[in-house]
């Protein structure tokens, strides 16, 4: 994820935004109605890219420290079962996104049907369609019925309750999330810690994000 925010290639290029399409009736807007100039216009479209590579690195991220658990596996890519998740003993089985609005719903039957097959390669197995940032900022689990087709194998989980779930912890989820910056601090040495000020209106959204 650090990596992704340091991506020198990123830095603004106006070939390769022109390549993309640009949209100049948009820019006339954003600069009158958001007074902005044309430099900040173009700082505001290199951050814009910097927040796309590295937003799409947050699920990596959680797929790869929750496969890192004792009795789990990251299953990457082109494992048979085509999910990101197991846990070794194969009782569980999940598909996993950082926020619920990944996959619109082509894709969210695609995923339905991938698990229904591993329930059935699987006897006794359940597996999940789990996300970490739910739209109105709860935890929760639940048997996944999807379009009428009820199935007790197949269920969802969200927020804090997917961290709960593969690690056995209730507070994994904020002990990681408290961790962070001290491990960012650790790759990026450079960097400076938050400030007791903002990490107490962090606190806030991180509550708003999985505890309502």
């Amino acid at each position: 994820v650090c990596d992704a925010y340091l991506d020198p290639s990123l830095k603004f290029d106006k070939k390769k935004i022109q390549k993309n399409g640009i949209d100049p009736f948009k820019m006339v807007f954003d600069m009158v109605v958001r007074d902005r100039n044309f430099d900040s216009l173009m700082k505001h479209e290199e951050d814009r890219q910097y927040d796309k590579k590295s937003g799409g690195r947050i699920g990596d991220f959680h797929q790869k420290l929750l496969g890192g658990v004792s009795g789990w596996t990251d299953l990457g890519v082109g494992h048979d079962t085509k999910v990101d998740l197991k846990k070794d003993d194969n009782t569980v089985f999940m598909e996993l996104k950082n926020k619920y609005n990944t996959v619109n719903s082509d894709s969210l039957s695609a995923v339905r049907l991938k698990l229904k097959k591993i329930t059935k390669d699987y006897p006794g197995s359940t597996a999940y369609w789990a996300y970490v940032i739910e739209k109105n900022g709860t935890s929760g689990e639940s048997e996944w019925n999807y379009l009428g087709d009820n199935n007790p194998k197949l269920k969802k989980i969200w927020g804090s309750k997917l961290y709960e779930l593969i690690t056995g912890k209730k507070d994994a989820l904020e002990k990681t999330w408290i961790a962070l910056p001290i491990a960012i601090k650790d790759i990026l040495k450079d960097s400076k810690m938050i400030s007791s000020v903002d990490m107490k209106e962090l606190q806030e959204w991180f509550k708003d994000a999985f505890e309502k």
